[in-house]
């Protein structure tokens, strides 16, 4: 799976997987302030944070552990 970023205005984000384009989360701006949020596609918040970059971190890494195994 290769997952990419859509941006979709001045304020939000889509996270995607480029062979389907299916939305797995979004990063998008409070209100216009300085804070920005995370949330999965369905909804779960990730939570809140000071810039846009610490949001797709927060969002990559939790599919980066979610896609990883333990095959040998």
């Amino acid at each position: 799976i290769k997952y990419d970023w859509l941006q979709a205005g001045d304020n939000c984000f889509y996270y995607y997987d480029t062979s389907d384009g299916k939305v797995y989360g979004q990063v998008y701006n409070l209100a216009h302030t300085k804070i920005w949020g995370a949330k999965l596609s369905n909804e779960r918040l990730l939570g809140h944070y000071v810039s846009s970059d610490f949001a797709k971190k927060a969002l990559t890494a939790y599919y980066d552990n979610e896609n990883k195994t333990f095959l040998e």
